[in-house]
């Protein structure tokens, strides 16, 4: 940070106290109800005296407001250049558990269909050998449901434990991707209100867009 002036922010504080009780002071004496043209000159003079007081104050407090940005720009570089070489290793480590993650995570989802599917076929080949039993002892009824039970019956469910999250925490966070602009409904889309107040500004009565009303107001100045 270059050499500067130090400011007494205690000495800003009492001098603007003082300029606060005047503006009261002013704001008291000075509204003005329009109800005629005497009072409308009276309400203009004192909007352009307004305008003068606030210029003041604006000008007595710029040498600190100044001081103080170019303090606290001096403080956030420094935070930011002590930071800087940790938040790189963080997130270097982050995306470093996150692709562990989901590689273990791959492996355990295959390990757990390759279980599954052994133990299906264990299943099926129990049935097959039981119904097969009930055919030889005349059970044919019984064993048409065995074999039913076991082509309807739902695929095992084989869940192994998580390794990784015995270790590591996770806060899943969903976000998004528009893909095509064109099917994306009309609650999720934002009306350029910006845009929009450049467009009446540059077309001012001609200005149309449909389910838009474009007006003006008279707004006096001083």
């Amino acid at each position: 940070m270059t050499t500067m002036e130090m400011i007494s922010p205690a000495d800003v504080q009492a001098q603007v106290n003082v300029t606060t009780r005047e503006v009261l002071e002013f704001v008291e004496r000075n509204k003005i109800p329009v109800t005629d043209l005497a009072t409308l000159a009276q309400a203009n003079a004192v909007r352009r005296m307004i305008g003068e007081r606030q210029k003041g104050i604006i000008a007595q407090l710029a040498k600190p407001k100044n001081w103080a940005h170019s303090l606290h720009q001096w403080f956030c570089s420094l935070e930011k250049a002590a930071l800087a070489p940790l938040t790189i290793l963080d997130h270097y480590e982050a995306a470093e558990i996150r692709t562990f993650h989901d590689a273990e995570t791959r492996r355990r989802e295959e390990k757990e269909r390759v279980i599954a599917e052994a133990r299906r076929v264990a299943d099926q080949a129990r049935a097959t050998a039981e119904a097969a039993a009930l055919e030889r002892a005349g059970e044919h009824e019984l064993a048409a449901a065995v074999v039913e039970e076991a082509i309807t019956a739902p695929p095992p469910v084989v869940v192994l434990p998580d390794a990784v999250r015995a270790v590591q925490s996770f806060r899943r966070r969903w976000t998004f991707e528009v893909v095509d602009e064109a099917e994306v409904p009309r609650e999720f889309c934002a009306v350029d209100t910006v845009k929009l107040g450049r467009y009446a500004t540059a077309m001012k009565d001609s200005a149309k867009v449909p389910g838009v009303r474009f007006f003006y107001t008279d707004d006096p100045i001083r």
